[in-house]
């Protein structure tokens, strides 16, 4: 596996650039509508934005929750509240058949809204949704990328905002400093 999305990197990032395509012609809503069809009592935030990313983001929780949209006063005050609020971010790369998960919590401390992240669920509700949101992937035939994989500098690759130590993360997903 690691060899394969070693080759695709190289393709890919070789053979050209996908700002323009993805930010012009992709539907940014497509992962939204096949979850919330397949998957019950979920909310999504939509943080999509392929300026520098070449995938869908989603932010995920129950709906054992309100509705709560990341950075709005509503959800910091919930938080405030609540003193956290766990969930998954999914990440669907845009330019090859993967994905990754990882699972937040915000939490208030010290008067602020903190974001802690990690690979395993900080509860058993996420585990579930995340288990579902699983299966769909791999059922469109897309691959969960694990973190060891993810970690992997990719020789002979330089983006835009990370020049160096760029990870498979960074090439499939997220381009960042």
């Amino acid at each position: 596996m690691k060899q394969n999305v070693l080759n695709t990197i190289e393709e890919l990032y070789h053979c050209g650039d996908f700002g323009y395509v993805l930010f012009n012609y992709v539907d940014t809503d497509v992962w939204i509508n096949k979850f919330t069809h397949e998957i019950k009592d979920i909310h999504i935030d939509n943080l999509t934005d392929f300026n520098y990313s070449k995938c869908f983001t989603l932010y995920i929780q129950s709906s054992i929750h309100p509705k709560l949209q990341i950075g709005t006063d509503k959800f910091n005050s919930y938080i405030k509240e609540n003193f956290y609020l766990n969930g998954l971010l999914v990440y669907i790369s845009a330019i090859a058949p993967y994905a990754a998960i990882k699972y937040i919590r915000y939490e208030y401390v010290e008067d602020d809204v903190e974001m802690q992240e990690q690979y395993q669920p900080f509860d058993e509700t996420t585990k579930q949704i995340g288990n579902e949101i699983l299966k769909y992937l791999e059922n469109e035939g897309i691959h969960l990328l694990e973190k060891d994989l993810l970690e992997i500098e990719v020789p002979n690759i330089s983006l835009e905002l990370r020049e160096e130590e760029v990870t498979v993360f960074n090439c499939l997903f997220e381009d960042s400093y």
